[in-house]
């Protein structure tokens, strides 16, 4: 997981049916107002016994709890999903809030309306992580570690206070979110400077999930930051731009990229080559193959040398890509450092409320039939990220020179570079 969110927006799936079940109380039913009885009529007659315990444990909370204020049945009904995924004992299913999972939905569509910030926050303080580029936020003058104190009239610290990280980003972001042409003002301290307004019109905009560039010697660097669902199509704009410059070669940056869209993973494999992206296996053993897709229109295949540079937080669908292109072309090689393991797959089921599921339901391995949960890819040239390094790389994404410098500290760049030919 990274350890910032995204203001702007925090991925689809197939819809589940979720069925509850009741028993009535046989106590004070007059004070008996949850959602239990009417619940009991919905749920199918095999379940009803199992389900019996829990809803005699809510009607008898809602009927004779002594401090009725602190009665949430929203928060009773989250505690319950949350406690019943917690059983599976899998870390990557888990239950999401209306608001997060409609910011999750936005952010993996790779557009979204906002101002186009991510935000860190640290000591119960929320700060401005890095404005999104040609976003409204970073037009009106927001600025990189610019402390954000309020939104409107609303004070962000008691707002986020006891709150998880991830509690916190969510509700700062419901407050920035709105309907483009809408204004919304932060207040902001930037250093030992007092605190000032900057006052930002909200408005669609793209989150960057691709950025490309050539480097010296005629290299097409390619950085992807997630796979969205958009992702592919924006891939393909430099793939096409690298067409009539014949690079030399290729470097694929996927470091600290957690993944994202399968569907996204299979289109920009889809880019490099026509076959096997991965292989599904679910429960039963059997394995489903997942073809690449193709742009359209179509777009000739890279035949220079290619590198893929990754790290420990390489995570899924960039698995996926690094672990496909090596399985396909014997020449290509990764860079870098284990990545992180996660060879297994999450469908998002939506609930009535408005809220998700996010359930695993299978693993999947390379084209040649390599499982990597839990393992992660093994470099083929192992480059740490030496903080001693002497800075001799080209800068790179955003990535900024110290000093006088001219180059940036990227040892696992300097490698890739040195192995094109």
């Amino acid at each position: 997981m990274r350890w910032y969110h995204t203001v702007a927006a925090f991925v689809a799936g197939w819809v589940l049916a979720m069925t509850l079940a009741a028993t009535p109380y046989g106590g004070d039913i007059a004070q008996v107002v949850g959602p239990g009885t009417i619940a009991q009529l919905q749920t199918p007659w095999g379940v009803r016994m199992a389900f019996a315990p829990f809803w005699e444990a809510w009607q008898v909370v809602d009927a004779v709890f002594y401090a009725r204020e602190k009665i949430d049945h929203t928060r009773m009904i989250k505690g319950a999903i949350e406690g019943m995924l917690a059983t599976l004992g899998d870390k990557y299913t888990f239950y999401q809030e209306p608001e997060k999972a409609k910011q999750t939905s936005d952010d993996m569509q790779g557009k979204t309306v906002g101002i186009g910030i991510y935000l860190r926050i640290t000591d119960g303080k929320a700060y401005v992580w890095k404005p999104i580029a040609e976003a409204p936020a970073i037009k009106a003058g927001v600025r990189h570690d610019d402390q954000i104190i309020a939104v409107d009239t609303v004070q962000i610290a008691p707002l986020i206070a006891g709150k998880s990280v991830d509690e916190a980003a969510v509700a700062i972001a419901a407050l920035v979110r709105g309907e483009p042409g809408t204004p919304v003002t932060l207040t902001v301290q930037r250093g030992t400077t007092p605190a000032f307004p900057i006052t930002i019109m909200r408005a669609e905009f793209v989150l960057p999930s691709v950025e490309w560039q050539t480097l010296a010697g005629n290299i097409a660097y390619i950085h992807i930051s997630e796979f969205k669902s958009n992702t592919p199509e924006i891939l393909a704009q430099g793939m096409r731009a690298f067409v009539d410059a014949k690079p030399r070669g290729y470097i694929l940056d996927l470091r600290h990229n957690p993944g994202g869209l399968l569907d996204s993973a299979q289109g920009v494999l889809g880019l490099f080559y026509d076959g096997t992206a991965l292989y599904e296996q679910r429960a039963t053993g059997v394995l489903k193959e997942f073809h690449t897709t193709a742009p359209t229109p179509a777009i000739p295949f890279p035949t220079a040398r290619l590198v893929v540079l990754m790290d420990g937080n390489s995570a899924s669908a960039s698995e996926i890509v690094a672990g496909a292109l090596r399985d396909r072309y014997p020449d290509v090689q990764i860079v870098g450092t284990q990545s992180f393991g996660k060879g297994i797959v999450q469908n998002i089921y939506p609930l009535s409320n408005g809220g998700t599921i996010r359930l695993t339901i299978s693993q999947w391995l390379t084209p040649n039939h390599i499982a990597i949960h839990g393992i992660g890819l093994t470099p083929d040239i192992v480059v740490n990220d030496d903080a001693t390094a002497t800075a001799n790389a080209p800068c790179v994404v955003d990535r900024k020179p110290d000093g006088t410098a001219t180059q940036c500290r990227d040892p696992q760049l300097k490698t890739a570079i040195g192995l094109i030919p």
